[in-house]
């Protein structure tokens, strides 16, 4: 019997062999399982670390394709996907989840794009209105709503891109507009920080305020001093990526040593006040009221929306004794189309029509607009000049 030991130890091999074989005994053998996920989704241009391609899947969930074929690699393309997860693999994307692509094909033939955009007037072939998104693409509707043509509103917008439609206008890409809402505001800041120089990624300076750190992308090198106490007001940039990864990205509108100015910066509705002859005032968000010094024609409009930064004037006397008198330094955004009372004639219109003649609103080669009053005559007159000689 002990001769035959050799020959029991062989059958056991063997037979442990085939057991681990056939997965009978597969200790982390689900570790290594693959999740296999298919959908319908978007091929999108994602303009992070270089650029790269992503599928945002119909669900939401956003999937980055490591081998995604060359064809597919279209802004909006519509697809039909079936990924395989891969759970372990790390990407200097960091933008959705790593997958490998089993099958892909195109989901239908419409190519849908969307964006947030700023809506932007082109003084070309007579001049039209194109939407510039954030990251730099040009596209150009053709059924833009008229309310919507005004050069400098931030929009929302989907569209169905238009491969066969030509155009005289030879810019951007010809889309359809299936929907488009206005972004209302952008994010400003104001206070007194510290300029502090931060000793990582080769050096750079930062603002270091009471609720946070601040990165300026736009400090004036007589402003590099570390230590220094300054008052500023900024813009703060919501998307943008910075090699410092320290701090909020900000765009310094105005900056000044502390106790040397007073800024303003926030979001209000521009307001007419029937007082002293009538002037325009802006009623902030929070209630304050301000008084512009030298506000621009543009933005004379009763309910318009606005961010603005502006730099209390202390020492000046007011007719109108109405509001904190400011200097505007800066519009980031305005919107006529926003506001409660969006659309009402503003005083010189009205007051045009009131007196009986014509008004019509007409365009500068800029996009931006003006009104004139037309009398009976043929002749005509600027809406304000008008309204401020007769009124």
């Amino acid at each position: 019997m002990t001769g035959s030991n050799p020959n029991y130890m062989v059958i056991v091999l063997v037979l442990f062999g085939a057991i681990v074989a056939c997965g009978c005994i597969a200790a982390g053998g689900d570790e290594t399982a693959t999740d296999r996920v298919s959908g319908n989704g978007t091929v999108t241009y994602i303009d992070l670390e270089g650029g790269f391609y992503g599928i945002v899947a119909d669900d939401g969930e956003h999937y980055l394709p490591t081998d995604l074929p060359a064809e597919y690699r279209q802004d909006g393309l519509r697809v039909a996907f079936v990924v395989d997860i891969m759970n372990e693999t790390a990407t200097i994307q960091q933008w959705g989840t790593p997958a490998e692509v089993v099958e892909i094909a195109a989901g239908d033939t419409r190519r849908t794009v969307a964006a947030n955009a700023t809506v932007t007037y082109i003084d070309l072939e007579g001049g039209f209105y194109g939407l510039v998104t954030d990251d730099g693409r040009n596209y150009l509707p053709g059924n833009l709503p008229a309310e919507y043509r005004q050069d400098g509103l931030s929009v929302q917008f989907s569209a169905d891109v238009q491969d066969d439609a030509a155009g005289i206008q030879m810019w951007g890409t010809p889309v359809e507009i299936r929907s488009i809402e206005v972004i209302e505001g952008v994010l400003l800041v104001s206070g007194n920080a510290t300029v502090t120089y931060i000793d990582l990624e080769g050096g750079f300076y930062g603002l270091v305020a009471g609720d946070g750190n601040y990165l300026p992308l736009n400090l004036n090198e007589t402003r590099a001093v570390d230590g220094t106490n300054v008052t500023f007001a900024a813009l703060v940039k919501e998307n943008t990526m910075t090699l410092q990864q320290w701090g909020t990205p900000v765009e310094v509108i105005a900056i000044d040593r502390a106790g040397n100015a007073t800024y303003v910066a926030t979001t209000g509705t521009v307001t007419y006040v029937d007082l002293e002859g009538g002037f325009y005032g802006i009623v902030a968000d929070d209630g304050a009221k301000y008084l512009p010094l030298d506000l621009n024609e543009t933005y004379r409009v009763d309910g318009m929306r606005l961010a603005f930064v502006g730099q209390v004037s202390h020492d000046t006397m007011t007719l109108q004794q109405w509001g904190t008198p400011v200097e505007i330094l800066a519009v980031p955004w305005a919107c006529s189309a926003c506001g409660e009372t969006a659309g009402i004639a503003n005083p010189a219109a009205a007051w045009c029509i009131e007196q009986g003649h014509a008004y019509e609103i007409r365009q500068n080669p800029d996009g931006s607009e003006y009104g004139v009053c037309i009398f009976a005559n043929g002749t005509e007159r600027d809406e304000w000049d008008y309204y401020r000689q007769t009124h």
